[in-house]
């Protein structure tokens, strides 16, 4: 039996297999690596406050959103937020061309805001009497968010009628491009 597993040159199908995978697995950390992380880091002032620290990779974002159905985004999503869309989608590739630089600073009596870019991230630092919260996101990651949003905002306001089938894609893409989702 072991014979079967193995070929001429002295390699296993089993070894082969896991190299593969391995192979597999640096490239999938590769790329969680390049898309950067979402850092979130929550410090509750008062006595016995929580210390919260998350950090995550920031692909995973735009891949958790895309498993939710467009239709179900849209449903939900409030007229004005849809109306700005475009506006935010705009800022953030106008973002991702600045220098590292602050946005704003607020300096205020026991009361401290910071929002600027840094090496192509946005960076929030608010710091009050309560509370210190410091949040660190790719722009790239906010960007295909806010396309996902985007799509999701055309396609409940019947601009994208032909495609009903809640994919992210585009009309034609998927299922039968009837607007009732119907093969003819």
């Amino acid at each position: 039996m072991l014979s079967i597993l193995r070929s001429e040159r002295g390699f296993s199908v089993p070894g082969g297999m896991l190299a593969a995978a391995g192979v597999g697995a640096l490239f999938a950390g590769s790329y969680l690596y390049s898309q950067g992380l979402i850092r979130v880091s929550v410090h509750e002032k008062r006595p016995g406050g929580e210390h919260i620290r998350l950090a995550v990779p920031a692909a995973i974002a735009p891949l958790a959103l895309a498993f939710v159905p467009a239709k179900e985004i849209g449903k939900h999503m409030p007229a004005e937020a849809r109306q700005h869309l475009p506006v935010v989608e705009a800022a953030l590739n106008e973002l991702q061309r600045l220098p590292d630089c602050t946005l704003v600073q607020v300096d205020g009596p026991g009361e401290h805001v910071r929002i600027r870019v840094l090496d192509h991230q946005m960076v929030v630092d608010v710091n009050d009497h309560q509370d210190e919260v410091h949040l660190t996101m790719p722009l790239g990651s906010l960007r295909s968010v806010m396309a996902k949003l985007g799509r999701a905002a055309e396609y409940s306001s019947g601009e994208n009628a032909c495609d009903r089938s809640g994919a992210w894609g585009h009309a034609g893409h998927h299922g039968s491009g009837h607007p009732d989702g119907e093969v003819l």
